[in-house]
């Protein structure tokens, strides 16, 4: 009996303590939806970044299996050689028994010009293909809708999805460039093609006449079979391989059209699970962001609620019960944030789907895919973090005893600081230390070295947390009175307000400091990028103008635009820079060309650049042969006139040694050339033989070409513009606007990074704002006090306002101090790959500090408002 009692008490509490939590989340509306947003946005995040990756591998598995539609066996070249097939297979396939109808499925990729139009894809394929009618076509079927079919070298179809939205006609003409030259074309037709999707351009020309203009005429990347009436694939690929090897044709790979798609499809998830973890990361920054915000609030509210804690202890509640009647309201405020970022996510994901479609990339609408991985994992984190991020509150809810807890206010301020500044001052010479260890040790390795400068940020910033609660009772208000000085004693409340509760001032101002920090790292890296880069032209580039490709590097420049350019008037040489996937003894290259793969190759002098500095021999690669650094060739042992075999290097293929090639001169250590370049001479006559496979390797790929002339300038670069204009792809820069467009690039990539670094700080304005709320409730006696004594509404909200611009120039300030010393460090462990030069972006770091002031403006707005209407009798009542 005393047992069955001692039960139904024990649930009794326990029901009233539910009942006492929710009517107190019932009871503070704003307070829990401030709370909620800070789990919402991290939650958010990781679940969309889980639906869009699962949404686009949807709609990738959608659009492999639509192209795979009708094609019941492939015959491509085997991954380990790569070399493409030679046509003749082609008629080796149509007699193999159960074979209904072979097409050669080559593609080119294009680019093409409409009434002087560049047309865009927004990211999705242009291409050249075999025009096969509708009888003998394998695969998606294609119908004629509009116009005839192509005849001859000179005429296209075009694709119904394309002329629709790029207002192409039957009669038009096109202007088509590949890496080989450029095809004026005439439409003849246009075609509707079943598959889900659009946003392509599908250029298709009769067979033998495509065959001869846009490929090699010899070779093919692979053939599509169709299977006779009741022939499975299955058995068509067992008998095609068969009839193959028997015929004895190797080097080939025979799949089923299922098998096909499903291969491509695998290939498209391991793609994008970079793209998965990548957003994931950032989303874990907000939600890391957001425990500092959620222990804030806690802290604060387990501070205003002191004196229901005591009569709730008086009355026989345990401490335990309390502590989890805290830890209650923080699963519920968890569970809530993650429900509603979970919905968040799928509205991200048809948001990020409609602007993708806006562009025009035509993917199919398989819908937002929303798998039990996308919804799970983000509430598990949304409830532990905010869970682990009310335990110490929690606690403290539960530790004061019934008499002591009979006075208001946040009973954490009054304890030293001295035991967490002592822990923060130690991890905070750890992590320097550690830091400096990557730095200095250089012999360590890249890798190794920046693990080292990781574990020492990760130190660094947990000091920088512990130690900013002491490093605020001097800087907040002396920061405070600069900005304060010109409202006089409104100002000096705020800097005296402030520094009351540091811990509090130091938590909420940390959640800015981070995603400064990060903000400063990146813009930091971005800088010495584009210096690294500008240098790197500046020391290397000298010739009068330079070629160049698209700015976003899509697409080659073609081999007939150095001839162009030759024959311009006043032009008095023209160099060409590629790349080409091969090595020589096995050693790649490493310059800006191929980064450690394969090695560039020149058409006509390299000198032409301006800085190249010969040592021994020649560096003309006008015939065949190679020429090295003076490093790389002392590291390889070779010597003037030494052969070294040449190997390709052609990705996912295995190496084989296709010729010799002579060393014909070193130069002084160039970091545009890099350790080799080799004569196109010695290229051509291997890229002729198919020995580069059939993927985009097979062609030129011509990086720059650099041209010297002898008439002014301006001169010069408006005859090369308009010999080059037919090119489309082309474009005439001077040395500096060349550096620029590579600076491009590293623009695009921190302009990513910012959109999703812009979450962490959106995370901290919310924390400022929570901060600022709750302490006007807090201080309620004390506001009402004020305006009794004639403060001014506005005068009440000028305080609060300075109060939150203090907060935010504060973290602000921390978070661009720690965020430059560890992007120098990092920086200086990326020293040896190719980042020599240390920039800082000190009109971005003066952005951060300026904008961190408007952040507070902005965060105040609201609780600013809040204050100044508390009517001050009923305050000094409470």
């Amino acid at each position: 009996m005393t047992a069955m009692s001692t039960a139904r008490a024990a649930s009794s509490a326990a029901s009233t303590m539910r009942r006492v939590s929710l009517r107190n989340l019932a009871g503070h509306k704003v307070r829990l939806v401030l709370t909620v947003l800070a789990v919402v946005l991290g939650t958010a995040f990781i679940s969309g970044a889980l639906m869009f990756t699962a949404s686009l591998s949807r709609t990738f598995d959608t659009l492999s299996e639509s192209t795979t539609k009708g094609v019941d066996v492939t015959v491509t070249p085997d991954e380990a050689t790569g070399r493409p097939l030679p046509l003749e297979i082609g008629d080796i396939l149509a007699d193999a028994p159960g074979v209904a109808k072979v097409n050669n499925s080559t593609q080119t990729t294009v680019v093409v010009s409409h009434d002087g139009t560049t047309l865009q894809t927004g990211g999705a394929p242009a291409f050249a293909t075999a025009w096969y009618p509708g009888n003998d076509q394998v695969g998606p079927a294609t119908t004629l809708t509009d116009g005839d079919a192509p005849v001859g070298d000179d005429q296209v179809v075009v694709n119904s999805s394309a002329a629709d939205k790029d207002h192409i006609s039957v009669g038009d003409a096109l202007t088509v460039v590949d890496t080989g030259g450029v095809h004026e074309v005439t439409v003849s037709g246009i075609y509707d093609i079943d598959v889900d999707g659009g946003g392509f351009i599908g250029l298709m020309m009769e067979q033998d006449a495509y065959l001869s203009t846009f490929t090699d005429g010899r070779t093919a990347t692979g053939f599509a079979l169709a299977a006779d009436p009741g022939v499975s694939q299955e058995q068509l690929k067992a008998d095609v391989t068969t009839d193959l090897a028997d015929a004895g044709v190797n080097g080939v790979e025979v799949k089923t059209g299922q098998q096909s798609a499903d291969e491509q499809s695998d290939a498209i998830d391991e793609a994008l699970s970079f793209v998965n973890y990548f957003l994931i990361a950032f989303g874990l920054v907000a939600l890391v962001v957001g425990t500092f915000i959620i222990a804030n609030t806690f802290s604060m509210i387990v501070a205003q609620r002191t004196r229901e804690f005591a009569l709730l202890r008086s009355l026989g509640v345990s401490s335990r019960q309390l502590t989890t009647s805290v830890v209650g309201e923080a699963v519920v405020v968890g569970v809530i944030g993650a429900l509603v970022g979970v919905a968040a996510g799928a509205g991200l994901t048809k948001l990020i789907y409609t602007v993708i479609g806006s562009t025009g990339a035509g993917l199919p609408d398989t819908g937002v895919q929303a798998t039990a991985g996308s919804v799970v994992t983000p509430l598990i984190l949304g409830v532990l973090v905010t869970v682990v991020s009310a335990w110490a509150p929690a606690r403290r809810a539960g530790a004061v005893r019934p008499v002591e807890a009979m006075r208001s206010g946040d009973m954490s301020s009054a304890s030293s600081l001295r035991g967490r500044t002592v822990t923060g001052a130690v991890l905070l010479v750890l992590g320097v230390v550690a830091a400096l260890a990557g730095v200095l040790f250089d012999d360590s390795g890249t890798g190794n070295r920046a693990v080292l400068v990781g574990l020492g940020a990760l130190g660094v910033l947990l000091g920088t947390f512990l130690v900013s609660a002491a490093m605020a009772v001097p800087v907040v208000p002396a920061i405070g009175r600069v900005i304060g000085a010109p409202f006089r004693s409104v100002g000096r409340l705020a800097s005296t307000s402030s520094s009351r509760n540091p811990r509090r001032t130091a938590t909420t101002a940390f959640a800015l400091t981070l995603g400064i920090a990060l903000v400063a790292v990146f813009g930091m890296l971005g800088a010495s990028m584009k210096a690294s880069i500008s240098g790197l032209v500046d020391n290397t580039v000298s010739s009068d103008l330079v070629l160049y490709g698209p700015s976003d590097g899509s697409f080659p420049i073609p081999t007939q635009a150095l001839d162009a350019a030759r024959d311009v008037d006043g032009v008095t040489e023209v160099s060409g820079f590629g790349l080409a996937p091969v090595t020589l003894g096995g050693t790649a290259s490493d310059s800006i060309v191929s980064s450690g793969f394969g090695s560039g190759y020149f058409v006509g002098d390299p000198r032409v650049t301006g800085e190249v500095t010969e040592v021994q021999g020649s560096v003309d690669l006008t015939g065949e042969g190679f020429i090295a650094s003076e490093s790389a060739a002392q590291r390889n042992g070779w010597t003037i006139g030494e052969e070294v075999p040449l190997d390709t290097a052609v990705p996912g293929a295995d190496a084989r040694e296709i010729g010799t090639v002579a060393l014909l001169g070193t130069y002084e250590d160039n970091d545009l050339l890099g350790d080799q370049v080799i004569s196109w001479a010695s290229i051509a006559p291997h890229m002729d033989a198919g020995e580069f496979g059939s993927g985009m390797y097979s062609q030129p790929m011509l990086f720059a070409a650099f041209v010297d002339g002898d008439i002014p300038l301006d001169d010069l670069r408006d005859r090369l513009e308009d010999a080059t204009d037919q090119f489309i792809v082309v474009q005439v820069l001077t040395p500096s606007e060349f550096a620029g467009t590579q600076a491009v690039f590293v623009d695009q990539m921190l302009n990513v990074l910012y959109a999703l670094l812009a979450l962490a700080v959106i995370v901290a304005v919310l924390g400022i704002v929570n901060t600022l709320a709750l302490n006007v409730i807090e201080r309620r006696q004390e506001i009402g006090m004020l305006r009794a004594v004639g403060t001014s509404r506005g005068q009440v909200r000028r305080m609060i306002t300075l109060e939150a611009v203090q907060i935010s120039l504060y973290g602000a300030v921390v978070g661009v101090v720690v965020g430059l010393a560890l992007g120098w460090a990092f920086l200086k462990v990326l020293a040896g790959e190719g980042l020599d030069t240390i920039a800082v972006p000190w009109g971005q770091v003066v952005g951060m500090i300026v904008a961190s002031g408007v952040i507070g403006v902005v965060a105040a707005a609201w609780p600013a408002v809040k204050a100044a209407r508390t009517p001050p009798l009923e305050a000094i009542a409470d």
